[in-house]
């Protein structure tokens, strides 16, 4: 959770606040403790936890916090564009506060997801607009093999 010698203006997910409020105050939300929570939860997690990965998370510091809570954020927050979710057909849908365009890379073996660093993709929609009659809502690229954990195991 947010300590006092934290700066005020940025939580610990290095989102800022203000710049998060704002984007709930367009959409007609506010920034509830409950989300604050899940912005937090996200931002200590391991890779690209799944809704229960993040409630588990939450709910260390908020014992009390129901399941349908974390999911009610998460999709808010999704909704505003605050955070970003991958599907995968084998795996629960992750959660990413990197909403930029990039590259995931999903563990066939255990589920683990990570960045692949260097891999530009925005260019990627652009493309696309340019050579189809489609006007691109999101474009993703599931890239799936072994982490280094799987192959050594």
């Amino acid at each position: 959770m947010v300590t006092d010698h934290q700066p005020a203006q940025e939580d610990t997910s290095g989102v800022l606040v203000p710049d998060v409020r704002e984007k709930l105050r367009r959409s007609g939300y506010t920034l509830t403790s409950q989300r604050r929570a899940v912005l937090e939860a996200l931002s200590r997690a391991k890779g690209h936890p799944s809704a229960e990965d993040v409630y588990l998370i939450v709910k260390r510091e908020n014992p009390r916090v129901a399941l349908g809570t974390v999911y009610q954020a998460l999709s808010v927050l999704e909704e505003v564009g605050v955070i970003g979710s991958k599907h995968w057909a084998e795996s629960p849908t992750r959660y990413d506060l990197n909403v930029e365009p990039h590259l995931d890379i999903r563990c066939i073996r255990c589920g683990e997801v990570s960045e692949v660093p260097g891999v530009a993709l925005g260019g990627v929609e652009e493309i696309i607009r340019n050579n189809t009659p489609y006007r691109v809502t999101r474009a993703t690229m599931v890239v799936e093999g072994l982490c280094p954990a799987c192959i050594d195991s």
